[in-house]
Order: C-alpha cells, then structure tokens, then sequence
C-alpha cells in the first residue's frame, strides 16, 4: 500500500502513545481514523485532535480483551466508513519486576491484553478484510522485546514473543490474498504504558507494577516520530518494523547464540 488518502485505518489503543503518533501520521496523508481504547474520554479526545488536523476520525471505546467489543468496534468503522483498509493492533499493556515475583494475575493481565487482545482484533481484521475483497494492511504491534526476553518483566516478554510468532503466521495466511502484514517492533518509546496498572482491579495488584519501565523509556522515542517509520515500513511491505538500530548487536548475539546451539546437535558432552 503506498496511497493512504481516503483510506480507513483502526487503530486500537488509538487514544496516546504509539496508537496517537500512528494516527496522526495517517491523517497528515489524509486516511480516515477510527479511534479505538478502553478510555472513552480520551478516545473522543484523540478523535477530536484528529479532526482539528483535517481528518475525519470517530471514537469508539473498545476492550479488546472482549470479543463483543471488537466486533462492535468493526461494526462502527464500517457503518461510519463503508470499509476498513488498514488495522493497527496496538493496544497493550506492560508489568515489569522480578520473575520470582510475578504472579498469575500479573499474567492472566498482560496476555488477557497482549495476546488474546491482538488475536481478537487479528482474526477480526483477517475476516473483514478477506470478505471484502480489496485488499488491505494489518500492523501488529510486538516490540523489540519480542525477541529479547529478559527476568525483569516476564509476562510482557511472552506476550511480545507470542505477537511475533502470531504475526508472523498471520502474514503466511493472508499474503495470498494481497493482504500485508507487518510487525511492529518499537524500542523505546515515551508512552504512558508505565500506567498499565490503571486498570487492574484493586486487588489484583500484587505482584509486578507497570512503572518498572520508566528508567527504559523515559527520554524514548517521542509518539509522533513512529508515525511516518510505521507508515513507511508499510510502504515497503517489510515483515518487521524496528524503531531503533542499537539493538544489532544484542539480536546478534541472541541469533549467533541460536545458530551455535545447532551446529552443536551431537557433540560429545
């Protein structure tokens, strides 16, 4: 996809951060946005940013964690629209800490969000798009932490790995049909994804805490600048769409680590 005017993009976790920077990328090429987040009032407020740029944007409060809710959410894009061209699967959620301390509500929390999220709006944007017949683009947003798994935020890591792998076969699927795919995989970037904890239930707050990830992306990446990357990896077609190339050397070392395992089967302990 190279023309994005007149074209109708989701993006789901559209209110702030990547999602916002994204959409307002969109809108200066003239696509129409639909504001997809579980904040209402902020989902509306992003919207109306939209529209004081030139570009027709609706808002629709969406949990992804919740089939109805996504389905609702391609129901209104395309009464307001007529048709959805791209799908930007972006909403997620962060806790950071200890490994030993992770419990399994930090768990259920983070994949109920990172991974059944992105498979809901995933499997969605796969059928609409096939049944539409023309085309289109999905972007689903991992990270570098995807590839790169660490004790300092377990939960996170898998769910970013399972984006990756899901992605992956996603693009397998649908490239037959002259539909893109394309991971996301950001460094930092200075969202507010260290208040992920909002919206846990009281309760629940036991274990990891989202702001662990401040000292890493704070001073990141600010919103806007991955906009026009996203955009351009689009252009491209790429499979992957980093943000950041000063993490050669440790995907390197991941890679070489990989192949050396390999090239070790049989050896004589």
């Amino acid at each position: 996809m190279q023309d994005f005017k007149n074209k109708v993009a989701i993006v789901t976790g559209g209110a702030s951060g990547i999602g916002q920077g994204i959409a307002r990328a969109l809108a200066g090429e003239g696509a129409h946005l639909v504001i997809a987040d579980i904040d209402p009032d902020s989902a509306k407020a992003a919207a109306g940013d939209l529209g004081e740029r030139g570009a027709k944007s609706v808002a629709v409060a969406t949990d992804v964690r919740d089939p109805a809710a996504v389905d609702a959410l391609f129901d209104a894009a395309s009464a307001e629209f007529g048709a959805i061209d791209l799908v930007f699967n972006n909403a997620g959620v962060y806790l950071g800490g200890p490994m030993r301390d992770c419990t399994f509500d930090d768990w259920k929390f983070v994949l109920d969000v990172n991974v059944d999220g992105v498979f809901h709006v995933g499997q969605k944007a796969a059928a609409v798009l096939r049944e539409q017949g023309r085309g289109g683009y999905v972007v689903n947003t991992a990270s570098i932490g995807g590839f790169t798994a660490h004790n300092g935020g377990l939960a996170y890591a898998v769910s970013k790995f399972g984006v990756v792998a899901y992605s992956e076969a996603m693009r397998m699927d649908l490239e037959p049909e002259g539909i893109g795919v394309s991971t996301l995989c950001p460094g930092p970037i200075d969202t507010n994804l260290t208040a992920s904890d909002r919206l846990r239930d009281a309760g629940d707050r036991t274990g990891g805490v989202s702001e662990a990830l401040s000292p890493f992306i704070r001073g990141g990446m600010a919103p806007n600048d991955i906009g026009p990357i996203v955009l351009s990896g689009i252009r491209r077609e790429l499979p992957y769409i980093f943000t950041h190339d000063d993490m050669r050397e440790v995907f390197k070392a991941r890679f070489d680590s990989v192949l050396d395992c390999i090239d070790r089967i049989g050896e004589p302990a």
